[in-house]
């Protein structure tokens, strides 16, 4: 996120990380609607994951992740995180379905997710659609870069 790459979706001060992060994401009661996750190596923390399903029909989760840097990419340790996630959502949560949604731009996540067994969705909108509650598609449905911007990726 953020210029120069990726100037529509500038990285979040302060004020707009507490907007989009409602408390329930940091607390053990809100477990079954959404939480942060750090993401370490060797003891440092290089970037943070995380899952929601409060917008989303049961079963379903999405998910989320960001690198502190680019010299943690290209490393295996996103790939990684994300199949523990995964793992774990699948074993505690009882989620089976998954959907990740980065900019189009971000080629090096895309083939991140694909190698976390993340497959294109065919059609965007009807992924979209079987993946959110009717109640927030509208807010939620065109995704971070905007419909055409945006890479809808899906596992089941």
């Amino acid at each position: 996120m953020g210029p120069p790459d990726f100037t529509e979706s500038p990285i979040p001060d302060w004020n707009r990380f507490q907007k989009d992060f409602e408390d329930f994401y940091f607390l053990e009661t809100g477990r079954n609607r959404a939480s942060v996750m750090i993401i370490e190596n060797g003891g440092e923390e290089i970037g943070c994951l995380c899952y929601a399903c409060f917008h989303l029909k049961p079963g379903r989760a999405e998910l989320d992740i960001w690198l502190k840097s680019r010299i943690y990419c290209g490393k295996g340790f996103g790939t990684a995180a994300l199949i523990q996630l995964i793992n774990y959502l699948s074993s505690a949560r009882d989620i089976g379905k998954f959907i990740i949604r980065p900019s189009e731009k971000n080629l090096r996540a895309i083939a991140a997710y694909e190698k976390s067994g993340f497959i294109r969705a065919a059609d965007k909108k009807k992924a979209v659609s079987e993946y959110l509650l009717e109640e927030y598609i509208n807010l939620y449905g065109n995704g971070d870069y905007g419909f055409k911007g945006t890479a809808v990726l899906i596992k089941e």
